[in-house]
């Protein structure tokens, strides 16, 4: 079912908070309190899982739901760990989808690949896979790396890990992979020419 252009603008609205996330956070805390915040963040994720469930997109929407609900069990214990952990529950819940696709093929990355490349060869499927692995690994890393930042580290340290680091890392890992794709895949071809 296409998305009406409000659902697109909403979802659109709800991406770039969801981005821009530890620096209003950081922005937040120093003016409102923590409480008040939390309540903020919890309606923000019901209302993406809400369009999720309105799109038919089940999956995305159970899982918003149940950041939803950790946030909130956590939430009425210590509502500051509680905020700082949202991006911590992101990089599970992506470590996880990707992870499931690794079960259940496509791969993540295959999904993608086949976008632009439908008729994908057996060497391109084979590392679409690996590449999968890639973003998990560096997923359940990038939450452990947050997770230290909420325990140990300041709210400046967990702010400028999570609203700077954490996309520069990701910058990296997806553009660092772009040549290296050629080069595997320009000897891949030379060694099958070679046969």
């Amino acid at each position: 079912m296409p998305w009406s252009i409000p659902k697109r603008v909403i979802a659109i609205v709800l991406a770039l908070i969801g981005i821009a996330y530890p620096v209003l956070a950081y922005y937040g805390l120093t003016h409102f309190s923590a409480r008040y915040l939390l309540w903020v963040l919890l309606a923000l994720i019901l209302a993406r899982a809400a369009l999720f469930w309105a799109s038919a997109r089940i999956g995305p929407a159970i899982i918003a739901l149940v950041i939803a609900a950790i946030i909130g069990v956590i939430g009425y214990y210590a509502q500051l760990s509680a905020l700082r952990l949202y991006p911590v529950l992101i990089s599970l819940a992506l470590a996880a989808i990707f992870a499931a696709t690794l079960k259940y093929p496509p791969a993540m990355i295959e999904r993608f690949a086949r976008l632009r490349h439908p008729d994908l060869d057996a060497y391109g499927v084979a590392y679409t896979r690996a590449l999968t692995k890639v973003w998990v690994a560096f997923f359940v890393c990038n939450a452990a790396i947050a997770t230290t930042t909420v325990v140990w580290g300041t709210l400046k340290q967990w702010t400028i890990y999570n609203g700077i680091v954490s996309y520069v890392l990701i910058g990296i890992l997806f553009i660092g992979e772009w040549p290296v794709r050629h080069w595997l895949r320009q000897r891949y071809d030379n060694r099958k020419q070679g046969e």
